[in-house]
């Protein structure tokens, strides 16, 4: 990571294999590969699609998903392909260790490092109340004083 005017960047190679979300946050697929003008990203597993992103539509990165600039509709309309990247002209995870000579490090882009939304939640210490909801069903709301309990009930139940 590096710092460039202001922002803090990683280099596009970090986010092989990372989620990509749309503006309007729905979730695209996973970084497949990348080259010095696109990242290609792939959906699916038994019906494939491939969508050829420029670079410019990159928001940032906030260390576990790549944000867009563009909604989910402007990728589809605009971006999608009904083919594979060529090993020959992309980056892909697995083999970067192999492709030093096709392009240098530099000539891939940076992305900037966004703050993410989202907020682990503070679970503090239990109070005697509290305990009491850790062996509870999540199905019917039964309450048991033991784990054991409550996967016997489970298990009977449900």
């Amino acid at each position: 990571m590096s710092t460039s005017s202001g922002f803090t960047t990683a280099s596009l190679t970090d986010v092989l294999d990372e989620s990509v979300h749309t503006s309007d946050d729905q979730d695209i697929g996973d970084i497949e590969a990348i080259s010095r003008d696109f990242v290609v990203v792939k959906r699916g597993f038994r019906k494939i699609h491939y969508y050829y992103l420029p670079i410019s539509t990159i928001e940032g990165w906030d260390g576990h998903v790549v944000w867009l600039k563009i909604t989910e509709e402007d990728v589809k309309r605009n971006f999608e392909r009904n083919r594979a990247p060529d090993p020959a002209s992309y980056y892909f995870k697995e083999s970067l260790a192999d492709q030093p000579k096709r392009a240098p490090p530099a000539a891939i882009h940076r992305i900037r490092m966004i703050p993410s939304d989202y907020k682990l939640p503070d679970y503090g210490s239990l109070n005697a109340q509290e305990a009491s909801r850790i062996n509870t069903c999540a199905l019917c709301g039964s309450s048991f004083d033991v784990e054991d309990e409550l996967s016997n009930h489970v298990g009977a139940k449900h």
